[in-house]
């Protein structure tokens, strides 16, 4: 397969930047899947997992993002989100411990509780967990 440029940044850092035969990102529509030669796009994200297949023999990386947008032109994908982390940055009690707070916040009655921010708060926690799972495997 043909490699592309593929670049992650968030307002801290560029958290990737190499070449890459396919991404996998979550898009607001549902996953998308990127290769050479794709066509212009743009896109939404949602929070979720982003799989970059660096070559033909498999490689492959997974950061958890927390949604953003992707640029797709040229051969090169920009995604632009405000974290993307790999495993090793991501501490999983601390997922853990997110994700249990946001499903109480969620489930709870109380007016004063954001229910958007909390189902984000879920979201992201869940990519982290799932990135942990799949470098597991």
């Amino acid at each position: 397969m043909k490699p592309f440029k593929v670049n992650i940044v968030t307002p801290e850092k560029v958290a990737w930047e190499a070449e890459a035969v396919s991404v996998i990102l979550p898009g607001s529509l549902g996953y998308l899947g990127i290769w050479a030669n794709h066509a212009p796009l743009v896109s939404g994200l949602e929070p979720g997992v982003v799989t970059i297949r660096l070559d033909d023999a498999g490689t492959t990386r997974y950061m958890a993002c927390s949604g953003g947008f992707v640029e797709v032109s040229d051969n090169v994908v920009n995604v632009m989100t405000d974290s993307c982390e790999e495993a090793g940055e991501i501490d999983g009690d601390r997922a853990r411990a997110a994700l249990a707070r946001a499903k109480e916040r969620l489930l709870s009655r109380d007016v004063a509780i954001d229910k958007e921010r909390a189902l984000l708060a879920r979201q992201r926690a869940e990519a982290r967990l799932k990135v942990l799972e799949l470098m597991e495997k």
